[in-house]
């Protein structure tokens, strides 16, 4: 029998249910007070196949099979039903795997020459995108950024532009491309966002544009932290200081704090805290930001890094102000939404509680994250659950309720 692999960050970004198929095969299967052996034995496949598909790291490609399987279970098409569901949100994903791949060839070619053209009306689109990123779709995002992109090049190749307005259209480029980074991180394709994030730099520089500089070396050392280049990242953010200005907003503030993001994974907490302390005297000096959204770097998300960068310390004193720095986040997170960033607010808070030794306070910080529903999360989330795992492993060998606890994490982990 065949089957497809789920990629498994990209259906939780687009709200997709993978284990639909296998989710129902069991319910089904269980109901009839069949073992996984008998039904595989009556279907004539592979015991461990079937196993994977109801267990979602399989997929069954075969439609025949699944009205088969829904005859042999007596279950009137509820099987048939649950594998077409499936099969329109493979679809949708193939969909958007194809846009995917074409906005990192269209950023991998203005990597080599873009050309000159004019910005038409798409300002305002960018705003809208670059505002509700982290509130719509992912694949109604892309498809967004992905259009403007498509018709700021179309007018590139045509030269569509007079010699005043070239300038203008090299900023919204790199801005989309800078949403494309965004975008394809939270998938967790990091070399992807670099590409994207390279490009928006270039395109800044060609433009002689300080904040899209600033910015994109800011988010190139974010893609960087996330494949764990800490001393890359820190060179990006580093290089990004050198164009902080008078017209740059809050890009100042974010390079600093995703410096001391990387000093810290670098054993320099003492470092990291001088660097969020400057973070906070840039930000009482920050003009303001020429696009929100994406690109502004908001108090709350300060807040959020400070939490982050000093989790790391081994000093009990700095542990306690990454703790109740993380709170301070959560709080803010309330008014200002962002359920993903709120989400690592609670992860990072569980993770200075665990390096404290308290334990109770570890699991009572992490379980509202376990309370969300898988589709809300992104890369990062697993990422830093996948840590905490590590750190109660560490901190509470001995323990059985943090060996529990662990049981939950991978389990949840392993769903995500």
């Amino acid at each position: 029998m065949g089957g497809c692999e789920l990629d498994t960050a990209a259906t939780q970004l687009l709200g997709m249910e993978p284990e639909r198929t296998g989710r129902t095969l069991r319910q089904l299967r269980t109901d009839r007070g069949l073992s996984l052996r008998e039904l595989a034995g009556t279907l004539f496949c592979d015991y461990s196949w079937l196993c994977n598909i109801e267990a979602g790291r399989r997929w069954p490609k075969d439609r025949n099979w699944a009205e088969q399987a829904d005859l042999t279970l007596q279950a009137n098409g509820t099987l048939v039903a649950a594998w077409d569901a499936d099969q329109r949100e493979r679809s949708r994903l193939d969909d958007t795997v194809r846009m995917l791949e074409q906005a990192r060839r269209d950023s991998e070619s203005l990597l080599v020459a873009p050309d000159g053209a004019q910005l038409d009306q798409v300002h305002d689109g960018i705003i809208h995108i670059a505002k509700n990123a982290r509130f719509e779709s992912y694949d109604r995002t892309l498809s967004r950024a992905t259009e403007i992109r498509a018709e700021l090049m179309r007018r590139i190749k045509l030269g569509a532009h007079s010699a005043d307005e070239i300038r203008d259209l090299y900023v919204a480029l790199g801005r989309v491309c800078g949403v494309l980074s965004y975008l394809t991180l939270d998938l967790g394709q990091a070399d992807t966002a670099r590409v994207h994030a390279q490009a928006a730099f270039q395109l800044g520089d060609r433009a002689d544009h300080d904040q899209l500089r600033a910015w994109a070396r800011g988010t190139q050392a974010l893609a960087l932290r996330f494949t764990k280049d800490f001393e890359l990242a820190a060179a990006a953010a580093t290089d990004g200081l050198k164009y902080v200005g008078s017209s740059t907003g809050t890009t100042e503030p974010r390079l600093l704090c995703g410096l001391a993001a990387s000093v810290a994974n670098l054993g320099d907490s003492a470092r990291a805290l001088e660097l969020l302390d400057a973070a906070e005297r840039a930000r009482d000096a920050a003009s303001r930001d020429e696009i929100p959204g994406l690109f502004t770097f908001s108090p709350a998300k300060q807040i959020y890094y400070r939490g982050f960068s000093l989790m790391w310390s081994d000093d009990k004193r700095t542990l306690v102000k990454s703790a109740k720095a993380s709170e301070d986040a959560i709080d803010a997170w309330q008014v200002q939404r962002s359920p993903g960033d709120e989400m690592l607010s609670q992860i990072y808070l569980a993770t200075a509680k665990a390096r404290l030794g308290d334990l109770d306070a570890s699991i009572a910080a992490v379980s509202p994250v376990l309370n969300n529903p898988i589709s809300a999360h992104f890369s990062w989330v697993r990422k830093r659950l996948n840590q905490l795992d590590g750190l109660l492993d560490k901190h509470f060998p001995d323990s059985a309720v943090a060996g529990e606890m662990r049981g939950t994490l991978t389990a949840y982990i392993h769903a995500a």
